[in-house]
């Protein structure tokens, strides 16, 4: 139970209560979070941003405050980029928008791009993931069995419930650059808490290859809108080799949409955690170049 003033305002999108928040005024962009993404990991983005653009940041279903999927739905690459699309319609925004999506939104994104190229503006891929031939050794229905599993034995045993808040530490080493704010820690002890959170963070990961081979697919049959694109890499600055490969990793995603590339330096994974400055001004300069082409 949620004894904290939500911020923003519930819509309701695909049938389920969404949480969103729209600020600001000017180009609309729309920020999607990675995995198990919470609406405040944006929250020093929002404040630079919104100045000069519509902001809109949502929780995907039973992230953050937004209701989950019905039991047996799983996430996919179209399905998300339908949602993103209905969020906009549900607070009235139809112009076109600019997506930016983190790790795995940016699947979703690229998707957005490409099946809805008419209300796309420019995308930017904020270290996406990207699989160039993604495959699984497991049955998707035994992974998604499995992820249920998985789910209810760690929230009915408590393990959850005493690990959640720790495992948002392990998995997330970003920290704002003014460090994090009390209301911010409130609100990760009770959503990380949720069992209906645990099990859309494990059923989306569990996915994860389908949804690659979806997007492969949607490439195959469509193609990316003549757009502004940007690939965005964080890269710590610790020169080990899997940093390097990761480099590598994006830098081909790039070329492969023709997308400017862009390393945002002493950035953990969640790279609009750690250098808010830095991503906004990708995003901003997104949208100067498409302004300034249409004008």
């Amino acid at each position: 139970m949620f004894h904290m003033k939500p911020p923003g305002e519930f819509v309701t999108v695909h049938g389920l209560r969404t949480h969103v928040l729209v600020t600001g005024g000017g180009p609309t962009v729309v920020l999607c979070g990675g995995l198990g993404g919470n609406w405040f990991d944006w929250d020093d983005c929002v404040d630079i941003l919104s100045p000069f653009h519509t902001v809109v940041v949502f929780d995907r279903p039973g992230f953050g405050l937004s209701e989950p999927l019905p039991r047996g739905t799983t996430p996919t690459a179209a399905g998300e980029a339908d949602r993103i699309l209905a969020v906009l319609d549900a607070v009235g925004l139809t112009e076109q928008t600019y997506v930016v999506g983190h790790s795995i939104a940016g699947f979703y994104a690229e998707a957005f791009a490409r099946l809805h190229p008419s209300r796309t503006a420019g995308i930017l891929l904020l270290d996406s993931s990207a699989e160039r031939d993604p495959w699984a050794l497991i049955p998707k229905p035994i992974r998604i069995s499995a992820a249920y599993g998985l789910a209810t034995a760690s929230s009915a045993s408590g393990v959850q419930y005493v690990l959640g808040p720790t495992v948002r530490r392990i998995l997330n080493h970003s920290i704002p650059p003014d460090g994090i704010p009390i209301e911010t820690y409130d609100w990760i002890r009770q959503i990380y808490r949720t069992p209906s959170y645990l099990e859309a963070a494990m059923i989306e990961n569990f996915v994860y290859p389908d949804m690659a081979s979806e997007l492969n697919a949607i490439r195959r049959r469509t193609l990316i809108p003549d757009v502004p694109v940007t690939v965005a890499a964080a890269h710590t600055g610790r020169p080990t080799p899997w940093g390097r490969a990761w480099i590598r990793k994006q830098r081909r995603l790039a070329q492969y949409l023709n997308a400017e590339f862009a390393v945002v330096d002493d950035a953990h994974h969640h790279a609009m955690i750690d250098q808010p400055e830095v991503v906004s001004g990708l995003i901003a300069r997104l949208v100067s170049h498409h302004e300034g082409v249409d004008t």
